[in-house]
């Protein structure tokens, strides 16, 4: 077993997935249940909205929403990563997973078709070819 530090209060622990100690396990169970009902009465909240009615912090919301922790047929906005947009799902908006897909592309890559698998269509791999050409 090995002793890590809390991330939440930087007490010293046993080492878990949730990174935790069980007194911050337990405060963020009550914390989801105070965002689940809350969720239950607002059908669509953003992430300032559930925060100033339930007290519970940010960080702590967006770690269940990423976890799946927060189980309601709400529709929660939260920022984007990148460019703070209100968003309702993934880690960044439209518009930035364009420009992240775009900058990955090379313009080689983008201009022209893959050239291998074109010469494979034209390639035949039978025995008797092969001993046609000797």
């Amino acid at each position: 077993m090995k002793l890590t530090y809390c991330v939440e209060c930087g007490t010293l622990c046993v080492e878990n997935p949730t990174g935790l100690c069980p007194s911050c396990v337990r405060e963020e169970e009550a914390a989801e249940d105070r965002v689940s009902e809350f969720l239950k009465e607002q059908k669509r909240a953003s992430l300032e909205d559930i925060h100033k009615a339930t007290g519970v912090k940010h960080k702590v919301i967006l770690r269940m929403i990423k976890r799946g922790r927060i189980t309601a047929d709400a529709i929660i906005t939260y920022p984007c990563e990148t460019c703070g947009q209100p968003i309702s799902a993934g880690r960044v908006c439209d518009e930035c997973n364009k420009n992240i897909i775009s900058q990955l592309k090379t313009d080689e890559w983008q201009s022209q078709p893959d050239q291998r698998l074109e010469s494979a269509k034209n390639e035949r791999m039978y025995i008797k070819d092969l001993i046609k050409r000797k």
